[in-house]
């Protein structure tokens, strides 16, 4: 059974010249359809490219003898070392603050400061993501809705692709020990690995001062969780936007008043807390390239920083900081949620005789109970010395932090290539790691 979300129809909505001053907006009659099918964004993919020459070399003497000693056994996070290379790709779009709404308006935009909730205006334009995910606490079915306006002088194209669930159509299982593979932030990464993903608005022309709708999802239960590459010709402005009734015009009517966001749970960054991500961040890739792991005689192991923050270990900081996030929002990425990781370890064996090396992706966070949040719940693709990549499901909780990616025999002199990508779910909690064993 197709579980895909329902096309809708796409409306270009006229706007009046006060859009970039914040008033509802009257509306004119023309549309366009969606299309749906397969479509692996080609621009997601494009800086995939193996990198031949490595970025770093980590030798035998970086790795501890003996096997971890931290519960699960995992390595400790002020042991781990910085995953080789560093934050890239364009910025990107996040919608996260409220996570959980009450009630219908706007809820995220970089189209002007509002009185209400900050924020700048920053178009954006090329190829680059929008991450989201809510839960809608209304009591009844709501509408996500998101859109992109054209504020410049000329006409501009805008498409979409990528994943939106809800929990309706993958439903998320709530007992840890039954959660891997199942719900809509699963779902999403799943797509992205897989190359399922659809199109949600084909190449449609926005006119100066008009609005396209790139996609309205129902949600009937109360998660949505959803990934999109957006590819504008001209610099447009982003916004996201809850009905319920469905209406494209009232959602744009929502986005043009300040005072019409939407009520729910605001978490604000303060001295102790992360606050959630609403708005423009400066990254939305992890690209280590090609690095070098020299592996060890048998009975050693090593621990590389996986999506760590910098209040958790500053020194193996992966966050990025935010380009244009409302001022209520966390103003950096913490949970690094839609980021897209591609890792690219070459396991080497120096000696002259063979070693196995294992690697495993491990939880940070360990303990004797598990929590629903404390986990990590995604797939990732594996592809090995230039193979058919495989597919895995990546997960983790305190009571299970360990999960096999796969074992390597090394011959003497020989190596072995390990490219790992996979995109950050929602629901999963920041701070993991990628454990190298030599066994």
């Amino acid at each position: 059974m197709n579980h895909r979300p329902t096309t809708s129809r796409r409306s270009l909505l006229g706007l009046a010249p006060a859009l970039l001053a914040g008033a509802a907006v009257p509306l004119t009659a023309t549309q366009a359809h969606a299309e749906s099918g397969p479509n692996h964004s080609k621009a997601s993919r494009q800086s995939c490219e193996c990198t031949q020459q490595p970025t770093a070399t980590i030798d035998t003497a970086s790795w501890t003898t003996g096997t971890p000693t931290a519960p699960g056994p995992t390595v400790p996070r002020e042991q781990l070392l910085q995953l080789p290379g560093g934050a890239t790709g364009t910025e990107m779009f996040v919608s996260n603050n409220p996570e959980t709404f009450t009630g219908p308006g706007w809820l995220a935009q970089c189209a002007r400061t509002t009185a209400n909730r900050g924020g700048s205006a920053h178009p954006l334009t090329g190829t680059f993501p929008v991450y989201l995910y809510h839960q809608n606490s209304t009591g009844g079915t709501a509408y996500l809705h998101v859109l992109a306006s054209n504020p410049n002088s000329g006409a501009v194209t805008v498409s979409a692709s990528g994943a939106i669930w809800t929990n309706a159509q993958k439903p998320l299982v709530q007992d840890p020990a039954q959660r891997a593979g199942t719900g809509p932030c699963y779902a999403t990464s799943y797509d992205w690995v897989a190359g399922t993903t659809k199109t949600y608005l084909p190449t449609t022309t926005v006119q100066p001062r008009t609005m396209v709708e790139i996609a309205k999802i129902p949600m009937t239960s109360s998660i949505i969780d959803g990934l999109l590459d957006v590819t504008a010709s001209g610099g447009v402005y982003v916004y996201t936007a809850v009905t319920t009734t469905g209406s494209t015009s009232t959602a744009i009517n929502y986005t043009q008043n300040d005072s019409q966001a939407a009520p729910g749970n605001i978490a604000s960054q303060t001295a102790t807390t992360y606050g959630r991500e609403a708005g423009v961040y400066a990254a939305s890739r992890w690209e280590t390239g090609t690095f070098d792991v020299a592996v060890p005689a048998a009975g050693a192991h090593l621990g590389l920083a996986l999506n760590t923050t910098q209040r958790q270990v500053a020194a193996l900081d992966q966050t990025v900081p935010a380009t244009a996030a409302l001022s209520d929002s966390s103003q950096r990425s913490w949970g690094n949620y839609g980021m897209r990781y591609a890792v690219r370890a070459r396991l080497t064996n120096p000696s002259a005789q063979d070693r196995t090396a294992v690697l495993t992706f491990g939880s940070n966070i360990t303990g004797t109970t598990d929590v629903p949040g404390d986990t990590w719940n995604g797939a990732a693709s594996v592809r090995v010395d230039g193979g058919t990549p495989g597919i895995t499901t990546l997960y983790v909780r305190p009571t299970v932090p360990r999960c096999e990616i796969g074992r390597y025999r090394l011959a003497p002199g020989a190596s072995t290539l390990v490219e790992l990508e996979f995109e950050v779910p929602g629901l999963i909690t920041a701070g993991s790691q990628l454990l190298f064993e030599s066994v």
